[in-house]
């Protein structure tokens, strides 16, 4: 996780310039992740369960 997080941030601030301004020095991702199974779960409750969570 923490590969492809820095790639994606060196990536992102490549294709997005105005990133290195609004982040400085400072990390674009926090050092924290999380990994789970949905089980049985469809990816339309998870789709769903994400946009609800969005803004909380």
């Amino acid at each position: 996780v923490g590969l492809l997080k820095g790639y994606t941030s060196r990536k992102l601030r490549e294709q997005f310039p105005w990133l290195k301004k609004a982040c400085g020095r400072e990390q674009l991702w926090t050092q924290a992740y999380y990994v789970g199974t949905a089980g049985s779960v469809s990816a339309e409750v998870i789709r769903r369960y994400i946009h609800e969570c969005q803004g909380k």
